[in-house]
């Protein structure tokens, strides 16, 4: 029996993710350049995906997640300890005045599994943000940290390399990112252990040293509370 990598079904469970992560209908040939593989071989997965409800058809022939993908994502959420565990802790301890996120890293991108503003409701937060590229995001910088800068440098452009390498070495020496962006934007993130996933705090405005410290003890705070709730 072949232990290799199955890469029709690698290539299936892409393919629906990009096109979930998409946020509208979708033709085959667009999602064929954002996975860098053949038309022909994409219309045949979401054919096939179409075949069990993962996957439709609009007017005009492109594809959207169809009905399947309500009870998948269900079972997702049941079966993931982090999601199911931690909304809850969320809701009840995380700050309300700033932003707050959590995510995961998917191919050198973040999806962010909630994200909150300030008086927005639950169900927006966890339905309310798109995918967003890792150099780009706090949570990014801090879950690609793990990975040796060999692994790294050749997926990102040299300026997008300048820019990050900075946070990549704050995470790996002292276990969170503090990033102040050009604008005037702090965003902070910690890792949430075994989880593949970080919490961050972002939308602080003109903050002075002395107000940085007490926000990155609540953020690991929360984020150990999410770690041992979900363990």
């Amino acid at each position: 029996m072949s232990s290799q990598p199955n890469q029709s079904l690698i290539d299936g469970i892409r393919c629906l993710q990009y096109l979930v992560s998409s946020g509208r209908a979708v033709g085959c040939r667009e999602l064929a350049r954002l996975m860098g593989i053949n038309a022909t071989r994409v219309n045949r997965l979401l054919m096939t995906m179409a075949a069990i409800g993962l996957t439709q058809q609009d007017a005009h022939r492109r594809y959207l997640p169809g009905p399947g993908i309500h009870a998948l994502a269900a079972q997702a959420i049941r079966g993931s300890a982090l999601f199911s565990q931690a909304l809850p802790l969320l809701e009840r301890h995380a700050p309300k005045d700033i932003v707050v996120a959590m995510g995961v890293l998917w191919e050198d991108q973040v999806i962010y599994i909630y994200h909150s503003e300030p008086g927005i409701q639950m169900s927006q937060a966890l339905a309310g943000f798109h995918m967003l590229p890792a150099w780009q995001s706090v949570i990014g910088i801090a879950l690609l940290a793990c990975e040796a800068d060999e692994a790294l440098r050749g997926r990102f452009t040299p300026a997008q390399w300048q820019a990050i390498s900075p946070y990549l070495r704050q995470q790996r020496e002292e276990g969170h990112v503090v990033w102040r962006h050009d604008d005037g934007e702090l965003s902070m993130a910690q890792p949430l252990g075994a989880h593949n996933a970080a919490l961050a705090f972002a939308g602080m405005w003109d903050t002075s040293q002395e107000t940085i410290a007490p926000r990155l003890a609540q953020l690991q705070q929360l984020a150990a509370r999410l770690v041992t709730r979900a363990a």
